[in-house]
Protein backbone atom coordinates (compact mmCIF):
# COMPACT_ATOMS: atom_id res chain seq x y z
CA UNK A 1 0.00 0.00 0.00
CA UNK A 2 1.35 3.69 -0.72
CA UNK A 3 -0.21 6.80 0.07
CA UNK A 4 -0.55 9.52 -2.97
CA UNK A 5 -1.94 13.54 -2.80
CA UNK A 6 -2.18 15.62 -5.86
CA UNK A 7 -3.89 19.12 -5.74
CA UNK A 8 -5.26 21.58 -7.89
CA UNK A 9 -6.56 19.62 -10.43
CA UNK A 10 -9.00 21.96 -11.62
CA UNK A 11 -10.88 19.91 -13.73
CA UNK A 12 -8.22 18.21 -16.25
CA UNK A 13 -9.85 14.66 -15.70
CA UNK A 14 -7.11 13.63 -18.80
CA UNK A 15 -4.09 14.68 -16.10
CA UNK A 16 -5.84 12.82 -13.28
CA UNK A 17 -6.24 9.85 -15.26
CA UNK A 18 -2.46 9.83 -16.98
CA UNK A 19 -0.97 10.31 -13.18
CA UNK A 20 -3.42 7.51 -11.67
CA UNK A 21 -2.24 5.33 -14.81
CA UNK A 22 1.85 7.16 -14.34
CA UNK A 23 2.04 6.39 -10.33
CA UNK A 24 0.44 2.36 -11.36
CA UNK A 25 -2.44 3.50 -8.89
CA UNK A 26 -4.38 0.01 -7.38
CA UNK A 27 -7.01 -0.73 -5.32
CA UNK A 28 -4.63 -1.25 -2.11
CA UNK A 29 -3.36 2.40 -2.49
CA UNK A 30 -4.60 5.77 -1.08
CA UNK A 31 -5.38 9.10 -2.38
CA UNK A 32 -5.73 12.34 -1.36
CA UNK A 33 -6.50 15.25 -3.73
CA UNK A 34 -5.78 18.59 -1.34
CA UNK A 35 -8.65 20.91 -2.71
CA UNK A 36 -9.74 22.59 -6.09
CA UNK A 37 -10.90 19.59 -8.19
CA UNK A 38 -12.93 21.66 -9.61
CA UNK A 39 -12.99 25.15 -11.64
CA UNK A 40 -11.32 26.12 -15.04
CA UNK A 41 -10.88 22.87 -16.78
CA UNK A 42 -13.73 21.41 -18.31
CA UNK A 43 -14.27 17.57 -16.00
CA UNK A 44 -14.60 19.30 -12.47
CA UNK A 45 -17.71 17.44 -11.79
CA UNK A 46 -16.54 14.54 -13.54
CA UNK A 47 -13.49 14.56 -11.19
CA UNK A 48 -15.30 15.29 -8.00
CA UNK A 49 -17.93 12.22 -8.82
CA UNK A 50 -15.20 9.82 -9.99
CA UNK A 51 -13.15 10.46 -6.38
CA UNK A 52 -16.28 10.55 -4.72
CA UNK A 53 -17.10 6.98 -6.15
CA UNK A 54 -13.75 5.07 -4.94
CA UNK A 55 -13.55 4.73 -1.41
CA UNK A 56 -9.51 4.65 -1.15
CA UNK A 57 -9.56 8.23 -2.50
CA UNK A 58 -10.50 11.37 -0.60
CA UNK A 59 -10.69 14.99 -1.27
CA UNK A 60 -10.12 17.80 0.98
CA UNK A 61 -11.93 21.15 0.02
CA UNK A 62 -9.82 24.04 -1.68
CA UNK A 63 -11.40 27.43 -2.03
CA UNK A 64 -12.88 26.61 -5.41
CA UNK A 65 -15.03 24.16 -3.76
CA UNK A 66 -15.66 26.68 -0.82
CA UNK A 67 -16.99 28.87 -3.09
CA UNK A 68 -19.34 26.41 -4.73
CA UNK A 69 -20.80 25.31 -1.24
CA UNK A 70 -21.05 28.93 -0.77
CA UNK A 71 -23.67 29.81 -3.75
CA UNK A 72 -25.28 27.00 -5.04
CA UNK A 73 -28.33 26.35 -3.44
CA UNK A 74 -27.95 23.74 -0.23
CA UNK A 75 -31.46 22.12 -0.83
CA UNK A 76 -29.77 20.93 -4.17
CA UNK A 77 -31.47 23.15 -6.85
CA UNK A 78 -30.05 23.98 -10.45
CA UNK A 79 -29.49 27.86 -9.28
CA UNK A 80 -27.14 29.87 -7.17
CA UNK A 81 -28.56 32.27 -4.57
CA UNK A 82 -25.12 33.08 -2.78
CA UNK A 83 -23.85 37.07 -2.78
CA UNK A 84 -20.60 35.67 -4.48
CA UNK A 85 -22.14 33.79 -7.46
CA UNK A 86 -20.20 36.44 -9.46
CA UNK A 87 -16.93 35.70 -7.70
CA UNK A 88 -17.31 31.97 -8.58
CA UNK A 89 -18.40 31.69 -11.86
CA UNK A 90 -17.21 34.33 -13.78
CA UNK A 91 -14.30 35.37 -11.78
CA UNK A 92 -12.67 31.74 -10.67
CA UNK A 93 -13.88 29.56 -13.70
CA UNK A 94 -16.95 28.12 -11.86
CA UNK A 95 -19.10 28.76 -14.96
CA UNK A 96 -18.28 25.30 -16.82
CA UNK A 97 -18.45 23.73 -13.10
CA UNK A 98 -21.89 25.31 -12.70
CA UNK A 99 -23.14 23.96 -15.77
CA UNK A 100 -21.99 20.63 -15.39
CA UNK A 101 -24.00 20.30 -12.37
CA UNK A 102 -27.00 21.67 -13.44
CA UNK A 103 -27.23 18.48 -15.73
CA UNK A 104 -26.90 16.38 -12.95
CA UNK A 105 -30.57 15.45 -11.40
CA UNK A 106 -31.82 16.95 -8.45
CA UNK A 107 -31.13 13.39 -6.77
CA UNK A 108 -27.48 13.53 -8.11
CA UNK A 109 -26.80 17.05 -7.13
CA UNK A 110 -27.85 16.70 -3.23
CA UNK A 111 -25.57 13.66 -3.45
CA UNK A 112 -22.73 15.95 -4.32
CA UNK A 113 -23.42 18.70 -1.95
CA UNK A 114 -23.52 16.11 1.10
CA UNK A 115 -20.47 14.36 0.23
CA UNK A 116 -18.74 17.67 -0.17
CA UNK A 117 -20.43 19.02 3.18
CA UNK A 118 -18.47 15.92 4.40
CA UNK A 119 -15.48 16.53 3.48
CA UNK A 120 -12.43 17.76 5.52
CA UNK A 121 -10.41 20.60 5.51
CA UNK A 122 -7.67 19.38 7.32
CA UNK A 123 -5.84 15.94 7.56
CA UNK A 124 -3.13 13.93 9.25
CA UNK A 125 -2.02 11.21 8.02
CA UNK A 126 1.18 8.72 8.06
CA UNK A 127 3.18 7.20 5.57
CA UNK A 128 6.93 6.23 5.25
CA UNK A 129 7.59 6.44 9.40
CA UNK A 130 6.75 10.26 9.10
CA UNK A 131 3.29 12.55 10.13
CA UNK A 132 1.95 15.06 7.45
CA UNK A 133 -0.75 17.46 7.28
CA UNK A 134 -2.73 17.64 4.74
CA UNK A 135 -4.11 21.18 3.63
CA UNK A 136 -4.90 23.55 0.44
CA UNK A 137 -3.27 26.31 1.72
CA UNK A 138 -3.27 26.97 5.57
CA UNK A 139 -3.34 25.12 8.97
CA UNK A 140 -5.17 25.83 12.04
CA UNK A 141 -4.35 23.64 14.56
CA UNK A 142 -8.54 23.46 16.19
CA UNK A 143 -9.46 22.71 12.95
CA UNK A 144 -7.87 18.57 12.82
CA UNK A 145 -10.59 16.14 11.73
CA UNK A 146 -13.27 18.10 11.35
CA UNK A 147 -15.82 18.09 8.06
CA UNK A 148 -16.84 21.48 6.55
CA UNK A 149 -20.16 21.05 7.75
CA UNK A 150 -19.59 21.15 11.30
CA UNK A 151 -16.63 23.78 10.96
CA UNK A 152 -16.78 27.65 11.66
CA UNK A 153 -17.05 29.69 8.35
CA UNK A 154 -14.74 31.77 8.90
CA UNK A 155 -12.02 29.12 9.66
CA UNK A 156 -12.53 27.05 6.67
CA UNK A 157 -12.13 30.71 4.72
CA UNK A 158 -8.58 31.00 6.22
CA UNK A 159 -7.86 27.65 5.19
CA UNK A 160 -8.70 27.58 1.97
CA UNK A 161 -7.50 30.95 1.22
CA UNK A 162 -4.93 32.35 3.41
CA UNK A 163 -1.23 31.75 2.25
CA UNK A 164 2.56 32.05 3.44
CA UNK A 165 2.84 33.32 -0.37
CA UNK A 166 -0.21 35.62 -0.49
CA UNK A 167 -0.58 37.29 2.92
CA UNK A 168 1.21 40.19 4.35
CA UNK A 169 1.18 38.77 8.02
CA UNK A 170 2.68 35.27 6.74
CA UNK A 171 4.15 36.12 3.47
CA UNK A 172 7.31 34.53 3.29
CA UNK A 173 7.81 33.39 6.26
CA UNK A 174 8.49 30.14 8.25
CA UNK A 175 5.23 29.49 9.83
CA UNK A 176 5.24 25.90 10.29
CA UNK A 177 8.76 25.12 11.87
CA UNK A 178 7.34 24.44 15.11
CA UNK A 179 5.27 21.78 14.10
CA UNK A 180 6.53 17.94 13.96
CA UNK A 181 4.48 17.95 10.75
CA UNK A 182 5.93 17.83 6.79
CA UNK A 183 2.63 20.35 5.39
CA UNK A 184 1.68 19.23 2.09
CA UNK A 185 -0.48 22.14 0.70
CA UNK A 186 -1.51 23.73 -3.05
CA UNK A 187 -3.01 27.11 -3.82
CA UNK A 188 0.04 28.64 -4.85
CA UNK A 189 1.09 27.28 -8.01
CA UNK A 190 4.90 26.25 -7.88
CA UNK A 191 5.63 28.29 -10.93
CA UNK A 192 4.94 31.12 -9.37
CA UNK A 193 6.24 30.34 -5.99
CA UNK A 194 9.69 30.33 -8.01
CA UNK A 195 9.08 33.41 -10.64
CA UNK A 196 7.71 36.01 -7.83
CA UNK A 197 9.15 35.01 -4.62
CA UNK A 198 12.34 33.49 -5.15
CA UNK A 199 13.41 35.03 -8.24
CA UNK A 200 14.32 32.15 -10.00
CA UNK A 201 14.69 32.19 -13.49
CA UNK A 202 14.71 28.69 -13.91
CA UNK A 203 10.87 28.76 -13.16
CA UNK A 204 9.20 27.08 -15.80
CA UNK A 205 9.40 23.40 -14.09
CA UNK A 206 6.75 21.00 -13.23
CA UNK A 207 8.30 19.87 -9.70
CA UNK A 208 7.36 20.40 -5.86
CA UNK A 209 8.57 23.63 -4.19
CA UNK A 210 10.10 21.66 -0.81
CA UNK A 211 11.32 24.11 2.05
CA UNK A 212 12.28 22.28 5.31
CA UNK A 213 8.83 20.81 6.18
CA UNK A 214 6.78 22.26 3.81
CA UNK A 215 5.68 20.97 0.25
CA UNK A 216 3.48 23.11 -2.40
CA UNK A 217 2.47 20.59 -4.83
CA UNK A 218 -0.26 22.90 -6.80
CA UNK A 219 1.34 22.26 -10.67
CA UNK A 220 -0.61 24.79 -12.21
CA UNK A 221 -3.83 23.33 -13.69
CA UNK A 222 -5.27 26.55 -13.10
CA UNK A 223 -3.39 28.17 -16.35
CA UNK A 224 -4.17 25.55 -18.48
CA UNK A 225 -2.94 24.80 -21.78
CA UNK A 226 -0.04 27.68 -22.92
CA UNK A 227 2.43 27.35 -25.21
CA UNK A 228 5.84 26.73 -23.79
CA UNK A 229 4.71 26.90 -20.15
CA UNK A 230 5.17 23.44 -18.31
CA UNK A 231 2.32 23.28 -15.80
CA UNK A 232 -0.03 20.61 -14.87
CA UNK A 233 -0.28 18.24 -11.85
CA UNK A 234 2.42 16.50 -9.34
CA UNK A 235 1.40 13.39 -7.73
CA UNK A 236 3.83 13.03 -4.58
CA UNK A 237 3.95 9.25 -2.91
CA UNK A 238 4.71 10.25 0.98
CA UNK A 239 5.95 7.07 1.61
CA UNK A 240 9.53 7.82 -0.19
CA UNK A 241 8.55 11.69 -1.60
CA UNK A 242 8.96 10.80 -4.85
CA UNK A 243 6.71 12.56 -7.11
CA UNK A 244 5.21 11.81 -10.84
CA UNK A 245 4.23 15.14 -13.15
CA UNK A 246 1.87 14.87 -15.45
CA UNK A 247 2.30 17.97 -17.73
CA UNK A 248 -1.10 19.55 -19.62
CA UNK A 249 -0.61 19.39 -23.33
CA UNK A 250 -2.22 20.79 -26.10
CA UNK A 251 -5.97 19.69 -26.60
Amino acid sequence: MAVYVVSDLHGYMDVFMEGLNKIGFSDEDKLYVIGDAIDRGPKGIELLSYIMEHENMDLLLGNHEYMMLDVVDPEGGAYCIGNDTTLWRYYNGGEVTFEAYSKLSGDERKALLSWLNHRMLIKVVEAGGRRFCLTHSFYIPKCEGQEFCEMDTDYAWAIVWASMFRDGDTKCKDIYANYDYTFITGHVPVQRVRAEYLRDRNYNRLESYRFRNFVDIDGGCAIGFKKNVKNGAIFLRLDDMEEFAVEITKP
